[in-house]
């Protein structure tokens, strides 16, 4: 017979799985409209609010059980990482969001050259499925090789921006453009990073718990 905080886990933990399809897709569609023209920032927006109203509702049952069952050891520390995997969860339909608003901040940029981003954003995606990957299967390896990924990031984040200054053929406008979409996407990859490092928190207090 399962315990009724086992049930309430399961249940946390299928919500912030479901956060993490749901802000992939967020992400992936905000990504794949500078590439087709076709970006919407208002569809955009409407699946950042789906995260954040799925935020609230996954912190609203990790406090019903903090409160119901006064959970120790492992089961709080699930919670807590949970609590934290949710609001870098919803940071990804923020900064989606952010890229969605950058044209109808900045007016057209269809003539703009965003081919340099192209890596580094799918890169990004890469590091948004290993890390909810690695949440699911609670693999404290996998989780670990999104620091250098980010590494990886980070590196190419300050290869755009030297681009950017040492070019004198981009227009200023595109230049704005490209440093804040590679900004969003730089701040994006940070998220997926603290997402393994729960999943490390996780597994290191499951492994203590079993001496």
């Amino acid at each position: 017979m399962p315990r009724l905080m086992d049930l309430g886990l399961e249940q946390l933990t299928n919500m912030v799985l479901d956060m993490g399809k749901l802000a992939e897709r967020t992400v992936v569609d905000s990504l794949n409209a500078y590439q087709k023209s076709g970006l919407n920032s208002e569809s955009i927006f409407h699946l950042s609010e789906q995260l954040r109203i799925l935020r609230e509702s996954t912190d609203d049952l990790a406090v019903e059980l903090l409160a119901r069952f006064q959970p120790i050891a492992n089961d709080l520390r699930y919670i807590k990482s949970c609590i934290d995997v949710s609001y870098d969860l919803g940071r990804f339909g923020r900064y989606a969001y952010d890229i969605s608003l950058t044209p109808v901040r900045l007016g057209d940029l269809s003539y703009c050259d965003f081919k340099m981003l192209l890596d580094m954003a799918d890169k990004a995606l890469v590091m948004i499925r290993k890390s909810m990957l690695a949440f699911k299967d609670r693999d404290a390896e996998l989780a670990k090789t999104l620091k250098e990924d980010d590494d990886v990031i980070d590196q190419m984040y300050l290869d755009v921006l030297k681009s950017i200054l040492s070019s004198k053929d981009v227009d200023a406008k595109c230049a704005l453009a490209i440093t804040l979409l590679a900004r969003h996407i730089e701040r994006i990859a940070d998220h997926a990073c603290y997402i393994a490092d729960s999943v490390v928190y996780i597994v290191e207090g499951m492994k203590i718990g079993l001496h």
